[in-house]
């Protein structure tokens, strides 16, 4: 009775192990998110999507009834997994009040508030860029030059053939702000553009905030970058699963009677 109690005991403290690191995780808005792939092809910074250039990353479009509205996440295993942007925008007009924005970093368990960690980049009007940083109240703007970007009304190669408004973007992690977010993911990120014209905004999550981190989509481990959820998830339950089987076998086996026949004469 007392091995059958520890064991139970054992697999109840490591499944709770594993729902309290799953809730800790996945601290930003069900459903959205992005994976971490690695490039095996080179970015030009020139506002278009030329081919053999964003084909390796994580594609994710942004209108489901709009399939020319899309970004593409991938991270830079030259620059230290610099994180790769571009995004692809159905807007057609050049206006002083469209906006580019990106809002990224960690933690990403921070709920209602940006936090040191957490950049929010913006493009104003097709040639302003300002980074900022949040603070614990807000944002801050910062000087930085860990932002390289270009954008363009451009024909993009892939695969929509009409003049629109496309950018790209890399962001030096290890430098931007104060507090660089120089680790493996999860990353918070929201991705959003505005259309002066239209006056629309147009956000991946759909309904995100940039001043809510807490409802922003999520960064996760690419194949050869497992996030510590996932291999943390998977040593909890084989080892649930090694306890239970050992438990099994070495439960303690019921005694079977042994019953002696003797030889029967004629």
């Amino acid at each position: 009775m007392k091995r059958f109690l520890a064991v139970a005991f054992s697999i109840l403290i490591l499944c709770c192990l594993l729902l309290l690191n799953m809730g800790m995780v996945q601290a930003s808005e069900p459903g959205y998110e992005v994976s971490e792939a690695y490039d095996t092809m080179a970015v030009t910074l020139d506002g278009n999507w030329a081919h053999g250039e964003w084909e390796d990353g994580w594609i994710e479009y942004m209108d489901a009834s709009a399939a020319d509205e899309r970004f593409v996440y991938k991270a830079s295993s030259a620059l230290e997994y610099a994180p790769e942007i571009l995004i692809d925008s159905a807007d057609t007009t050049n206006d002083t009040g469209d906006i580019w924005q990106i809002c990224i970093g960690v933690p990403v368990d921070t709920g209602g508030v940006p936090q040191s960690g957490q950049n929010k980049i913006e493009i104003v009007g097709h040639k302003t860029l300002t980074v900022y940083e949040g603070n614990g109240t807000g944002w801050q703007a910062i000087a930085t030059s860990s932002v390289t970007w270009a954008n363009n009304m451009t024909i993009s190669d892939v695969p929509f053939n009409y003049t629109h408004w496309c950018v790209e973007m890399i962001i030096d992690k290890t430098s931007i702000g104060t507090a660089a977010w120089n680790g493996a993911p999860p990353i918070g990120l929201r991705v959003a553009f505005y259309d002066e014209t239209e006056d629309l905004w147009v956000a991946w999550p759909p309904q995100s905030d940039p001043d809510i981190p807490g409802g922003w989509g999520l960064i996760t481990g690419g194949a050869s970058n497992i996030p510590e959820s996932l291999s943390f998830g998977v040593v909890v339950v084989t080892s649930s699963v090694a306890v239970a089987v050992s438990f099994y076998c070495l439960r303690k086996r019921p005694k079977t009677q042994s019953y002696n026949f003797g030889k029967t004469g004629k």
